[in-house]
């Protein structure tokens, strides 16, 4: 039984590191999108007027956005799953 845990536990841990992997090139995607915007010059920008800036500064917001979004829901896929090892650990008088 305790190498039925022991295998579960290493396959989760490989699946985290490599949902870890996605979300820290997600990451690094939005790091550098966010980084654009400090380029954007003050005057006279080129982006089709106000709503141009708009709309491209809409379009990074919501990537850094689902990139928080995807840590949150990598943080919980985490908990939830650990939280299903260590019942299994603990024995079933742990469930009750």
């Amino acid at each position: 039984m305790e190498q039925k845990i022991t295998n579960i536990i290493t396959y989760i841990a490989a699946s985290h590191r490599e949902m870890s992997k996605i979300l820290q090139t997600k990451g690094s995607i939005a790091g550098q999108m966010s980084s654009i915007i400090t380029e954007i010059p003050d005057l006279h920008p080129e982006f089709d007027g106000v709503e141009g800036i708009q709309e491209h500064s809409s379009q990074i917001i919501k990537s850094v956005v689902a990139y928080l979004n995807s840590l949150a829901e990598l943080e919980e896929a985490i908990a939830q799953q650990t939280e299903i090892v260590m019942k299994e650990m603990n024995g079933p008088d742990a469930e009750e």
